[in-house]
């Protein structure tokens, strides 16, 4: 995915406007939009930052790289849910595994308003 597709993935995964975005990151509204938008391909890294602190998600995924954690830096319970993915499972197994995450993400979200 480009930057400017993580980018609305993550902004609506956090249920943000682009104007509530804005004002949190402190990118304008109409930047972000030329990004999600294809128009504007790259951010400058101090952008960048700016967008995925706003989003609490790690800067190499909001940019298209893969994010590795060591052993050292996952708790217990993050550590079991990457000892269950392994390579003998299917693509379909692991849509459904991330679709029901985002399930238990949802119902949270509705539990909290």
């Amino acid at each position: 995915m480009s930057f400017g597709e993580n980018l609305k993935k993550f902004r609506e995964d956090k249920q943000l406007g682009v104007n509530q975005l804005a004002l949190k990151s402190g990118v304008s509204a109409a930047q972000i939009s030329r990004f999600e938008n294809g128009k504007r391909k790259t951010a400058h890294i101090d952008t960048a930052k700016k967008l995925a602190d706003a989003l609490s998600v790690p800067l190499p995924l909001l940019i298209g790289e893969p994010v590795y954690y060591s052993p050292e830096e996952l708790n217990a319970q993050q550590q079991k849910i990457i000892s269950v993915v392994d390579d003998a499972m299917s693509e379909e197994e692991i849509a459904d595994i991330l679709d029901y995450i985002d399930f238990i993400k949802l119902k949270r979200k509705k539990s909290q308003k």
